[in-house]
């Protein structure tokens, strides 16, 4: 069998790698391409999420293409990623199939900086996907001209172009919480950040001291204030196209409101607990646990400068007591600023 391998550190797939792999499929002599996430790459720094992760979002993405296969052998390999390494022990493996690589104009640019570059091309043909159709490419190497799909992983994982992430690849990340610490720092000013993050470790341990689920609290926690930094226009045209019968609410609130289906359109949290907590955590007017633990959790921030100790205790033992309090506590901070009577 003629197997092309596609490597890459897939931080996330998106629909840029599978049009590789179909024009692969399409134009060269060749019987399948083989994804192959690499679980340590020699020449990138700090993968963001683990490898497990990325071969999973690989396997959900390539599902609907028989010729497309996912190869796990690298997590297998101790040490770094080399290709060196790898062809060899895939020849090893599979004696009776014959390998080539599908690469991009980035990576033939920085060929020779690969771990053993000239053996390497003696053990594998290199196919250069290109946008140009001419230009100098290190020796040996076929050139593939096609549309390239302008979108990078790193731009994904900050914050942009997420419409290039295949659907099944978009619910895996949202129900596993990936990305969404990017994409939240993204989205607003470092002060607000730290806050959404500071809540956040509340959340959880507010969560493990009910025995609740510590992963569903974190994202509610860091997602809370999504939508805070909205722009008003922006914000009011959001409320009368998706959420009309809150319009005439104090234009304060509406954040909950908007963050609660922002992270549920373009975070990909479909989970319930965290979008209804989301939703009622300007007012507190959630019955859920989890919805009361993001309101007090929001409210009780250290970062916010007061001394909130007693309190939090008070939301361990208690989660209905505390809220009380917590309720209470507000409501005459409010009649303090004017805010009600």
């Amino acid at each position: 069998m003629r197997i092309a391998l596609l490597g890459g550190s897939f931080d996330p797939i998106h629909e840029g790698h599978l049009r590789i792999a179909k024009t692969a499929l399409a134009k060269l002599p060749i019987d399948e391409v083989w994804f192959l996430p690499c679980k340590d790459a020699p020449l990138k720094k700090g993968q963001q999420v683990a490898f497990h992760h990325r071969c999973a979002m690989v396997k959900l993405a390539i599902a609907p293409y028989r010729k497309m296969k996912l190869c796990t052998l690298e997590g297998e390999l101790d040490g770094v990623s080399y290709t060196i390494r790898t062809i060899k022990e895939l020849k090893k493996r599979f004696p009776h199939d014959t390998f080539s690589f599908l690469i991009g104009d980035d990576q033939a640019a920085q060929f020779d900086k690969w771990k053993d570059s000239a053996q390497l091309k003696q053990e594998a043909c290199f196919y250069v996907f290109s946008r140009h159709e001419d230009g100098q490419l290190p020796t040996g190497m076929k050139r593939v001209p096609m549309q390239l799909i302008s979108v990078s992983s790193t731009e994904i994982r900050n914050g942009e172009k997420k419409w290039a992430l295949p659907k099944t690849v978009r619910r895996y990340i949202g129900s596993n919480g990936l990305y969404v610490i990017n994409w939240v720092k993204a989205s607003m000013s470092e002060k607000r950040f730290q806050h959404s993050v500071s809540v956040a470790e509340v959340c959880v341990r507010l969560a493990h001291a009910h025995h609740l689920d510590e992963h569903v609290a974190w994202c509610m926690g860091i997602t809370h204030d999504i939508c805070k930094q909205m722009p008003f226009e922006k914000a009011k045209i959001w409320m009368i196209h998706h959420m009309p019968s809150h319009l005439q609410e104090n234009s304060a609130i509406w954040h909950g409101y908007i963050g609660a289906d922002y992270a549920k359109r373009f975070l990909y949290l479909e989970d319930k607990r965290i979008i209804s907590a989301i939703y009622h955590h300007v007012l507190g007017d959630g019955a859920s646990p989890y919805a009361i633990i993001l309101y007090v959790a929001d409210k009780l921030d250290p970062a916010r400068g007061y001394d909130s100790s007693e309190q939090l205790l008070l939301c361990e033992k208690n989660l209905s007591l505390g809220l009380a309090r917590v309720k209470q506590e507000q409501q005459e901070y409010l009649r303090k600023k004017g805010v009600i009577s």
